[in-house]
């Protein structure tokens, strides 16, 4: 028997090794048996895990607040936008031509600087949640090598990346990844 068809037999790891490393010689890919069979897995859900956390929630409202404040700014200017069109439009008949287009120049450029105001905000509103939710993910991160050390998982997949089409309930530690986050970041 070849030691492909060892491999496919025995272990769906070997079906993986040889799909992962078509071109490795056939000397790397001896894999220890019972290496393979101890093969423990795991799996994460990060996006989960920071709708639930209590320091992910605080974060939010934060970023929140800081968002209403820059909403309520944007939304001045908009209606101070939509006030100078409908003057205009009130106006239009009764202007003349160089007053027209100073209304015109004036509105166009009202409309660019909420246009700008408009974007601004929105990255660096984007631009703040990305920061918080980086943070947090990175303490994540070493809360679960903690747990897959402690539990010897040999493998912990995180659901959203990668393409995960499925993960049984048994092995996923976001509860426990939660519940320790928790634990040692409580919000003040």
């Amino acid at each position: 028997m070849s030691l492909a068809r060892f491999l496919a037999r025995t272990s769906l790891i070997g079906l993986a090794l040889l799909a992962a490393l078509p071109s490795a010689p056939m000397a790397s890919l001896l894999v220890n048996h019972a290496q393979a069979a101890e093969l423990k897995l795991a799996s994460v859900d990060y996006q989960r895990a920071l709708e639930n956390v209590a320091e992910g929630e605080s974060a939010r409202k934060k970023l929140e607040a800081m968002f209403q404040t820059k909403k309520s700014a944007i939304e001045q200017m908009k209606t101070k936008l939509d006030a100078m069109q409908a003057d205009y439009q009130k106006q239009s008949v009764l202007l003349s031509d160089a007053a027209k287009r100073d209304k015109e120049d004036a509105i166009n450029l009202a409309g660019m600087q909420f246009q700008q105001a408009y974007q601004q905000s929105e990255g660096e509103m984007q631009q703040a949640y990305q920061g918080a939710m980086e943070q947090l993910i990175a303490k994540m991160k070493t809360i679960t090598v903690a747990i897959a050390t402690e539990r010897a998982y040999t493998l912990v997949i995180e659901v959203n990346e990668g393409g995960v089409v499925y993960t049984a309930p048994s092995i996923d530690i976001t509860d426990e990844l939660i519940k320790r986050y928790n634990a040692q970041n409580p919000v003040k």
